[in-house]
């Protein structure tokens, strides 16, 4: 499997490797710190919404969006963006109740990459 390959599970690559200065090495890097981080942040975000820490979700969302743009992965980076919108609205019922979509895309992202990269 290469990058180029992530077109295929819904990946915007050439927006990616557009941010990546052309770099099929510099956006591996990328998608290699995506990963580690995912799998960290995944439950990290799980938590917050159900400890109520949503000044903290607010800002791991926001993260979450720019590091999915950066990836490519658009449809979780507009997930993250809609959670986002609603946090900075206190819209908190809202969250409770649509926060799992997100994560199970950041769940299926993860396994894309970790299919990728091995």
């Amino acid at each position: 499997m290469t990058v180029y390959d992530l077109r295929d599970k819904g990946f915007d690559v050439n927006s990616a490797l557009e941010l990546c200065v052309g770099s099929e090495e510099i956006y591996k890097e990328v998608l290699e710190t995506a990963l580690e981080e995912g799998l960290e942040k995944i439950p990290f975000i799980r938590e917050c919404v159900e400890k109520e820490d949503f000044k903290r979700y607010t800002i791991e969302v926001h993260g979450l969006k720019n590091a999915a743009r950066q990836i490519g992965a658009s449809e979780l980076s507009d997930l993250a963006f809609e959670q986002e919108k609603a946090a900075k609205a206190e819209q908190y019922e809202f969250i409770k109740e649509s926060y799992e979509k997100l994560l199970e895309k950041y769940s299926q992202t993860m396994d894309v990459l970790k299919e990728l990269l091995g």
